[in-house]
């Protein structure tokens, strides 16, 4: 059992949708690339790293002495980013570590229980006790790691080779405050093939007080460096269905603005009075991502300016992922206005104006128009189907693609006939038709999953505003949850499951509706 281990050093993250707490270069990973400092301009990845000594000895817990007074595996276990023949797997040692770090030995299981790789990694206080080794599988196998006297949660984790088929959840807005994680806890008895997880994994706010739709309480005020980053993703990640959402399958992450802060575009923050000292908050916070995600990326590098995550993941023949930051290299919002009819604000159509930047725009291009997989998928942050008021041309929301209007044209213009776009980021269940605002002619699918426990952003009652638009499918505005996806060779299918009652951690979870497309045809009906 070879594994690659991703320990370097120090930071950079960002990410968005409405706040809850506030009311008033690509990597190929299927070939177990590492990403380049900058992002590339095409879709060509450098040389993999160096990788560690092979570990075949059968480590002891003697070996990875000195032992610790707490358990350190608090914030549990996962695994991510998913190859043909390997896997992430993560942990993050929590309580206080010895200053030169601690050896921790991780462990894969077969199906039957045999332990058939195993491996030592020094972790230590300048990554955050953070955990991310590169394992090589042939099989679904257990995964475990022991430290300082204690062993970890158990973790399941498979390849993604030659699939007939695959299943995968999309959730996202997960705000500690408003809600529990039902939804969470129904992802892990599914036990899907791949979770990808579509930003806000946790949310900025200062703590606010049990009560007026607070059902539990962040600690501390808003974080604004990496300790303040670290103790609210420890905070989210005690959560036990959490926990058994991120141990059951590999996860894809990207990240959304509250990683960050709300509705931050690039180097903008959200109060034009916090500019200063907004791009050392920001590499903080995209220093806490990647230690509490199963990633392959390498740590962020203090020296750079950005910190590319944009990358791919294809599942065989099957499905072609491409994850986007929508975020890092935007352009700033022409302005604040939300459901505002009107005429839009002036800039709305400037072509120089980007959501995914130059570069980003240019590997999207390049995927689409190289790839030979059966389906290819979006996975990114805001909503992407045409929203705009007819009429007046009036941009509802300015942070979705609607107020990137030009960069969205781009974007879609070499779109294959197979495209199917997975979003979060606006708290409600919808299904799209891409391309033609119409919906006579569509050039894809949307399906827009619900926040896992962020409340609701568009009232209730625009409901039936919503599904008058002629490209949207259907829509549901009032339930949290995410969605299921089965694809297979002929037929996307898109099960939306909502949560009965967020409030409760044990709340049913049912389904709403299930949409199916037939491939190549862009067509969505209501499976019955």
């Amino acid at each position: 059992m070879s594994r690659r281990t991703f320990l370097s050093l120090s930071a950079i993250v960002i990410v968005g949708c409405r706040s809850q707490s506030d009311e008033s270069g690509p990597t190929d990973v299927n070939n177990s690339t590492s990403p380049p400092t900058n992002a590339p301009s095409t879709a060509t990845t450098p040389a993999p790293p160096t990788s560690d000594p092979v570990v075949t000895s059968e480590p002891t817990v003697d070996s990875v002495a000195p032992a610790l007074a707490v358990d350190p595996f608090t914030l549990g276990v996962a695994s991510g980013d998913p190859d043909g023949s390997s896997v992430v797997l993560w942990t993050r040692l929590t309580g206080e570590l010895p200053a030169d770090g601690i050896d921790v030995e991780w462990e894969v299981a077969s199906a039957g229980g045999s332990v058939i790789g195993s491996g030592v990694e020094r972790v230590g206080p300048s990554t955050g006790g953070a955990l991310h080794v590169v394992v090589d599988l042939t099989e679904p196998v257990t995964f475990r790691f022991r430290a300082g006297g204690f062993d970890s949660p158990e973790g399941r984790t498979a390849p993604v080779g030659e699939l007939e088929s695959v299943r995968l959840a999309t959730a996202s807005c997960q705000h500690f405050e408003t809600g529990f994680y039902a939804a969470h806890r129904d992802i892990a008895e599914w036990d899907p093939d791949l979770v990808v997880f579509l930003g806000d994994f946790i949310y900025e706010g200062a703590a606010n007080p049990i009560g007026d739709g607070r059902v539990r309480s962040h600690d501390g005020p808003e974080p604004m460096d990496l300790a303040g980053y670290r103790d609210r993703y420890a905070t989210y990640l005690a959560d036990e269905h959490l926990q058994a959402s991120r141990a059951a399958c590999p996860w894809l992450v990207i990240w959304d603005d509250h990683e960050v802060e709300n509705n931050y575009a690039g180097l903008v923050p959200q109060d034009a009075a916090d500019a200063a000292g907004f791009a050392a908050r920001r590499a903080m916070a995209y220093q806490a991502w990647w230690e509490h995600t199963p990633t392959r990326l390498p740590a962020p590098d203090p020296a750079s300016d950005d910190y590319p995550i944009y990358r791919s993941i294809d599942v065989g023949d099957l499905l072609a992922i491409s994850m986007l930051d929508g975020r890092q290299y935007r352009s700033d919002q022409v302005c604040d206005a939300t459901l505002d009819v009107g005429p839009p604000c002036p800039g709305w159509d400037d072509p120089t104006r980007s959501m995914l930047g130059a570069e980003q725009e240019a590997w999207l291009a390049d995927r689409f128009g190289s790839t030979t997989s059966r389906w290819n998928c979006v996975a990114q942050q805001t909503v992407m189907t045409d929203l705009r008021f007819a009429g007046t041309g009036g941009i509802l929301n300015y942070d979705q693609w609607d107020g990137y209007v030009p960069a969205r044209d781009r974007s879609l213009a070499g779109a294959p006939a197979d495209l199917v776009v997975l979003t979060g980021d606006i708290h409600l269940a919808g299904v799209g038709l891409l391309g033609d605002p119409t919906g006579a002619s569509p050039t894809g699918v949307e399906f827009v999953t619900a926040s896992i426990s962020s409340a609701g952003n568009v009232p209730a009652d625009l409901q039936p505003v919503l599904a008058g638009y002629p490209n949207v499918v259907d829509a549901e505005l009032t339930k949290r949850g995410y969605t299921r996806h089965t694809v297979t060779a002929d037929t996307w299918t898109a099960e939306y499951r909502t949560v009965d009652d967020v409030t409760s951690a044990d709340s049913p979870v049912s389904t709403w509706k299930t949409f199916v497309v037939d491939h190549g045809t862009a067509t969505v009906t209501v499976q019955t």
